[in-house]
């Protein structure tokens, strides 16, 4: 399975990702490769300098702190997404925090520069504004899969999502975590608990297998798509 394109909504569709490919055709005579190591920061919330980014490989989490300390995972991106911009179009600070998952090479763009390309071609404005409605499209089915009763079915549908691009093993689908549970869970709106209850469930249940630690087998392919479904039954 391929780690790639995960954000809010997890598995971008293809028009998004034709978005993001056209964003960075149209700045690639204005971007620059950085490396990132694992736990390297991008920015900070309330920064207000940091830079566009679009990733060409690894991971990047978005996270807020909450004041009791905890943090909550927002986004994951993978390889192909563009993100970081939205404060230079508010001229306001980031308001969150943004670390590499894993190595990261990305081709970024500084804040100063991104304003003087965004006012001399209007074109890359009209793209990045399609962007940003896309992002906020996938907050929307975010909340709205928030108020979906039961964490088990808020899984079992982020499992399925991730059959699509899973491998096979033994005629069977293995589905392994793009991220740490604890980071695939808070992008679900889970506490990690809960996260991981649901998936002892499903595995006591006989519909999923774990063979190594962030990987499933699915056993039963039809009952994890009716778990995933029951809130509509």
């Amino acid at each position: 399975m391929h780690p790639s394109n995960i954000t809010l909504d997890f598995w971008p569709d293809a028009h998004f990702q034709e978005l993001a490919r056209e964003a960075v055709d149209l700045l690639r005579d204005h971007l620059h490769t950085r490396h990132f190591h694992p736990g390297n920061l991008l920015w900070r919330e309330g920064d207000t300098a940091g830079m566009l980014v679009a990733l060409k490989s690894g991971r990047v989490k978005i996270y807020r702190v909450l004041p009791t300390g905890r943090r909550v995972t927002l986004f994951l991106f993978g390889p192909g997404d563009v993100f970081g911009f939205l404060p230079f179009m508010d001229e306001e600070s980031y308001p969150a925090y943004a670390e590499a998952i894993d190595e990261v090479e990305a081709e970024v763009m500084a804040r100063s520069t991104f304003l003087r390309v965004i006012r001399s071609e209007p074109e890359l404005a009209v793209t990045l504004i399609a962007v940003l409605g896309r992002r906020l499209r996938a907050a929307f089915d975010l909340i709205r899969s928030l108020s979906t009763p039961g964490a088990g079915v808020r899984v079992a549908g982020a499992l399925v999502a991730l059959c699509a691009d899973a491998s096979t093993r033994h005629g069977k689908v293995e589905i392994r975590l793009p991220v740490t549970a604890h980071d695939f869970a808070g992008a679900l709106g889970l506490a990690p608990e809960t996260f991981s209850r649901a998936l002892t469930s499903l595995v006591e249940d006989g519909i999923l297998e774990r063979t190594a630690p962030g990987v499933y087998r699915v056993l039963d392919r039809d009952a994890l798509e009716r778990a995933a479904n029951a809130a509509s039954g």
